[in-house]
């Protein structure tokens, strides 16, 4: 009898009770999105899970974009950037130089350019610290340059004391030392300490960055860079990965470089930039729309409008006294519920009363840390966000109570 690894068998459990209580792989059942709300069991709810955080994807340039680049290229371009690239190529790498400041690389997604970049970057007689709650593309990645023979080390979340501490000693081994993170982390919405990861930079010549920040990107920095590079600009020994999905409302992914070099070996030798697709016409389309908002003064308008839910959510969360993971100044916030069966009773009941949230469990989150996710958008008004929150104020002193129920952790997701 063939045997499943022991994770494999875990979170296939896992999946497989979230599936049964209405948690997990949700098909929509709407013939239109309107952004703001999604049709679920018959009945429309106010989407607090979207990460298009500006709401550009319902914007009718990007529709109009879209609609342009299908009828003069098609609905596809088969044919790996190795050899050619579609002609939008051009404009839009050209576009996102402007944007982030530093060489970029369009990538068909951020994963892609994850794994991409790390193995051509990163090689024997390096090593890696990646921060425990790092997006898992990354971590993907780093396994892919672990088996070549790189040594991989996890470190506690943003705990830089410790950090600091261990690229002394392996500044004294490995000739680079990388420190890989996200900007703003996906589950919590907190933000990684970028200004003093810059001081250790300057620090410690060994010392090499790598970024995502996926979940920053359009909603903060000018032209809307995002979070790390408006802390940070691109420097030598600091590579930045993007997404042009999310806030951005595109498709593909980014890379940002410090020099040309950097930018070849990449595009030259990283595995997916010859062997996979190319961001097909419609999203180039798309992605060049997205460009030229960001490089308007209206980019800035967006940002504010969403800056304003967010600190308005905030004050919420504080006046009705929410146990949050973090205040969060990011369009992410997780409400720390405990055990999993607390945050999936939590979920339920909020979709119940018409608000779709995230039921946040392992592997996102250790096994007791469970909660709920949810984001803001510009579709969602501030009402939508009072009720939320008074939804959760309300319902939480009732998923809280436990004592009932027993050995409820046997019937749902661990």
């Amino acid at each position: 009898m063939e045997t499943q690894p022991n994770w494999v068998t875990t979170i296939d459990k896992i999946v497989d009770m979230g599936l049964s209580h209405g948690l997990a792989q949700r098909t929509t059942e709407d013939e239109a999105f309107n952004g703001r709300t999604i049709c679920l069991n018959g009945r429309q709810v106010l989407n607090f899970a979207l990460c298009s955080y500006l709401g550009l994807e319902q914007d009718s340039r990007l529709k109009q974009g879209t609609i342009d680049a299908v009828t003069r290229y098609g609905t596809q371009f088969a044919i790996s950037r190795a050899y050619m690239s579609a002609t939008p190529y051009t404009e839009l790498e050209a576009q996102l130089e402007e944007l982030f400041g530093g060489h970029v690389l369009a990538t068909p997604t951020t994963t892609l350019g994850h794994i991409a970049a790390l193995p051509v970057l990163i090689q024997k007689g390096d090593a890696i610290i990646i921060d425990q709650m790092a997006h898992n593309s990354m971590q993907t990645a780093a396994k892919l340059v672990q088996a070549d023979g790189v040594p991989v080390e996890t470190l506690l979340h943003c705990n830089l004391e410790l950090l600091e501490e261990r690229i002394n000693i392996l500044s004294k081994q490995y000739r680079h030392v990388w420190y890989l993170t996200d900007g703003i982390y996906s589950m919590f919405g907190d933000r990684a300490p970028v200004h003093e990861l810059g001081q250790l930079l300057t620090r410690y010549e060994q010392l090499h960055l790598y970024f995502d920040d996926a979940h920053g990107m359009s909603w903060i920095g000018k032209h809307g860079r995002g979070y790390v590079l408006d802390c940070l600009p691109i420097q030598e020994r600091m590579v930045v990965a993007t997404s042009l999905c999310k806030a951005y409302a595109a498709g593909g992914g980014a890379l940002i470089f410090p020099n040309a070099r950097m930018h070849r070996h990449v595009k030259n030798c990283g595995g997916p930039m010859i062997f996979s697709g190319p961001i097909q016409p419609p999203m180039l389309g798309a992605a060049l729309a997205s460009a030229s908002i960001h490089l308007s003064p209206e980019i800035n308008c967006l940002q504010l409008e969403l800056q304003d839910r967010i600190a308005f959510c905030n004050r919420l969360l504080k006046a009705y006294e929410i146990p949050v993971a973090c205040s969060s100044q990011s369009p992410i916030f997780y409400i720390k519920l405990g055990l999993p069966h607390v945050a999936g009773d939590m979920v339920k009941y909020l979709l119940d009363e018409g608000f779709y949230t995230n039921h946040a469990i392992y592997p996102a989150v250790s096994r007791r840390k469970s909660g709920i996710r949810f984001t803001l958008t510009r579709h969602l008004s501030f009402d939508d966000i009072h009720g939320l929150i008074e939804a959760i104020a309300r319902n939480l002193p009732r998923v809280m109570d436990t004592k009932s129920r027993k050995g409820a952790e046997k019937c749902v997701p661990l």
